[in-house]
């Protein structure tokens, strides 16, 4: 351990209030923020970590339309990259039955902000969560860890509660944009969801390996999307005296449960899917998830956010499914702390380990692609975030060094990947609209020019296709993708609503939806102060296999039923674009 690190005092372990008095802020050192500059990142590769896998084999593998690779260059914008936020106009966050005074500002008001330097250490690898339950050694070590972190002095950076407070500032309104008092840092629902908890998982986990001396320690990852791994780890809920162990969870969920990409609380998938039949459900959905973005990266990424704008642009189709698994794990009842909001969703052990796979996923994503920049566009590679390191120095960190996990000196442990190729499942019942006859047809219409609520019943509407029986290579140019567009969900608590997409019979829809397109989800949130959400956001889902799926290259039109799950949600419009493809 580091000089640094030997003259902290062992303490109790904090509570983690979410509410408490003002903290006196330590470290009032001179803020100097580092120059945040607007150049383009240079060459194709975007970050190499050896993970390459020939695009057109992944197409291939994966069921996809197109066979080769087409690449095409971002239209570039004047330059709006988001910068660090001013530490010293921290205030209160807010969140749902967790009031509008959360303390979640650091201990420190300002810093000497210092440009990362990236370490030269030896490779962490991040092994299964469910594999490194039999080993002793490294269960003692990751223990032994947490536990040290929570013996920190409570206003120290590093302590366990001042760590899962990094992430209710940056999740729930406690900083502005600088420049733009109205736009609120946000991480969440943008391109910005997968480098930021990047870089959160890789500062936390040096921190861990720094209080027990060990440059090799490594977070473990919950390999949710393989069947061996499709429970809630056992290493967090077999021993509730241990340092990672949180009472505050759904423990319906414990072992032997399966995880429900579809969770929606009362309403879990609303298909009654258990055993087998759940497994090859979320493997369905994961393939899909992949299959449909590798031409498009904001389907899997999110939406652009650049400096100024009203944040929750648009989520990626990986955080849809993260958002799902974090309601999975927390509480069932409101206000679903720890797990089930992001003012504390990192007061839980299960949250490293949940993103740890997430970002694993991103990494999948990346080698799928050849490494190609997801993004070629400077306010993305530009953006940057502050955060503090294994050294105690508050540090100033890229997006665009974030892409090669080699350079930030971690790997994962490779497994199979059970999603990979066409994944069968069986028809769901659930999709049919109940009826006195399966020959039922009802006349379905447009969406209309005013928005629409989703009531307790499903919303069909009538959806035309900007053009059919595309020929290879236009597909290979423009990705179709729908969007439900101007989403607002005005109660305060869980959203979510799941999209379904069926081919109609002139202007009558059938009893059944059709197939699963993908899912809107939106934990716990905060309200303005006339009770309603202030920003709009969006939704937008690639057609690509389901338009293969159900025989529908030739339809002029499409029915697309929104299946209202939990909350209070009203939309603007559902249309169907074509978009240039990034491949």
């Amino acid at each position: 351990m580091s000089s640094q690190v030997g003259f902290l005092r062992t303490i109790g372990s904090s509570a983690c209030p979410l509410q408490q008095e003002q903290r006196s802020r330590e470290r009032r050192l001179r803020l100097v923020p580092a120059p945040v500059t607007c150049r383009q990142s240079q060459g194709g590769g975007g970050g190499g970590d050896g993970l390459i896998l020939d695009r057109r084999n992944v197409l291939l593998a994966l069921g996809g339309a197109a066979a080769t690779a087409t690449a095409s260059s971002s239209k570039m914008v004047l330059a709006a990259p988001v910068t660090p936020p001013d530490l010293s106009k921290c205030h209160d966050a807010n969140a749902l039955g967790l009031g509008s005074e959360l303390k979640c500002c650091p201990p420190y008001s300002s810093a000497t902000v210092y440009d990362y330097e990236f370490p030269a250490t030896p490779l962490r690898v991040r092994r299964p969560a469910h594999l490194v339950k039999s080993d002793e050694e490294y269960m003692a070590k990751y223990k032994e860890a947490v536990k040290k972190m929570k013996e920190l002095p409570e206003n120290h950076p590093w302590n366990y509660c001042q760590q899962a407070l990094i992430h209710c500032a940056y999740c729930n309104e406690a900083y502005d944009q600088v420049g733009y008092p109205n736009a609120n840092v946000q991480v969440h629902y943008s391109w910005f969801f997968l480098p930021w908890h990047r870089y959160y998982l890789h500062f936390y986990e040096r921190i861990l390996g720094k209080l027990i001396d060990d440059d090799t320690f490594a977070l473990p990852y919950w390999n949710f999307d393989a069947e061996d791994g499709m429970n809630l780890p056992e290493i967090f809920t077999m021993d509730p005296t241990s340092s990672i162990y949180n009472d505050k969870r759904d423990k319906s969920h414990y072992y032997p449960a399966i995880v429900d990409y579809k969770y929606g609380y009362a309403n879990t998938a609303g298909t009654g899917e258990t055993g087998k039949d759940l497994v090859q459900a979320n493997l369905s959905y994961m393939s899909k998830t992949f299959k449909d973005s590798l031409q498009l990266p904001e389907l899997f990424m999110g939406d652009p956010l650049r400096a100024g704008e009203e944040s929750e642009k648009g989520t990626g189709g990986l955080e849809t499914i993260h958002n799902a698994l974090h309601q999975w794990v927390g509480p069932a009842e409101s206000p679903h702390t720890d797990m089930g909001s992001f003012a504390t969703a990192a007061r839980d052990s299960v949250f490293f380990c949940l993103h740890a796979n997430v970002d694993r996923l991103w990494h999948l994503y990346r080698g799928f692609r050849g490494n190609k920049l997801e993004f070629n566009d400077p306010d993305w590679l530009e953006s940057s975030f502050l955060f503090y390191d294994e050294d105690e120095k508050v540090v100033q960190v890229k997006i665009k060094d974030a892409l090669s996990t080699t350079k930030l000196r971690y790997t994962y442990e490779e497994v199979p990947i059970p999603w990979m190729g066409r994944v069968s499942i069986k028809k769901k019942a659930e999709t049919k609209e109940k009826s006195t006859t399966e020959l039922s047809l009802v006349r379905v219409g447009e969406f209309g020019s005013q928005p629409r609520e989703l009531g307790t019943s499903p919303l069909r509407v009538l959806v035309s296709r900007p053009k059919k029986n595309r020929k290879k290579a236009e597909k290979q140019d423009k990705v179709e993708v729908l969007q439900v567009k101007d989403i607002v969900v005005t109660s305060s608590g869980p959203a979510r609503f799941d999209v379904y997409v069926a081919t109609p019979y002139g202007d009558l829809a059938g009893p059944d939806y059709g197939d699963f397109a993908g899912s809107f989800v939106k934990l716990p949130h905060s309200m303005n102060e006339k009770g309603k959400m202030k920003k709009k956001t969006n939704l937008k889902l690639g057609l690509t296999s389901i338009l293969e799926d159900i025989e529908a290259d030739d339809a002029d039109k499409l029915v697309v039923t929104l299946v209202p799950r939990v909350g209070e949600i009203t939309v603007g419009n559902v249309v169907d674009k074509l978009v240039l493809s990034n491949y």
